[in-house]
């Protein structure tokens, strides 16, 4: 019967690591597993904070461009009110002149001009 007992002892070490073996690369596999959750929330974190920026930056960009098109259509605006002042002023001494003229030729007078 001692020959059956020393087998069983060897057995039982070697079953006895094969289960520590086993429960180490658990653990392992575990920790791997739990790193790459970890890697991930931070990858999308990242992500998240990669994409907050890139809008912000194209809302920067656009707050931008708009307030340049505004400046732009301000310009038009003030170039076309000068031009219809111009034109209002011409207008007016024109018909100013043509009342100078009509009083005077009422008088008998007329206004000498370079020609």
């Amino acid at each position: 019967g001692g020959c059956l007992e020393l087998p069983s002892v060897e057995m039982s070490k070697v079953v006895g690591a094969n289960v520590l073996r086993t429960a180490k690369l658990e653990d392992a596999y575990a920790k791997a597993e739990q790193d790459v959750r970890d890697t991930m929330v931070v990858s999308a974190t990242a992500q998240w904070h990669e994409d907050q920026n890139a809008k912000s930056m194209s809302k920067s960009l656009i707050r931008k461009r708009d307030q340049e098109a505004i400046a732009k259509e301000r310009q038009a605006g003030a170039n076309e009110l000068l031009v219809r002042r111009s034109q209002r002023l011409a207008e007016l001494y024109e018909a100013e002149r043509e009342q100078w003229e009509k009083e005077l030729s009422e008088q008998g007078l007329v206004i000498a001009r370079d020609r």
